[in-house]
């Protein structure tokens, strides 16, 4: 019996994210489901990620005597 609920929940559950995902989400777009078309291509600008310090061959550091 538990099998069976935890079928029925995972399909639903699967089942409303498909049709969320098809429809988008929102009353506020057009009907093909992208948005609607302003004249203004909008992209957003790549942000780089984290950068490590770089280290030289050589080292300017002594070795402790």
């Amino acid at each position: 019996m538990k099998k069976l609920l935890t079928f029925a929940f995972t399909a639903l559950l699967g089942a409303s994210l498909a049709f969320a995902q098809d429809t988008g989400g929102s009353s506020g777009k057009s009907e093909t489901g992208k948005k609607p078309a302003s004249g203004k291509k909008v992209t957003k600008a790549h942000k780089g990620g984290k950068k490590g310090k770089k280290s030289s061959s050589g080292g300017t550091t002594q070795p402790p005597k």
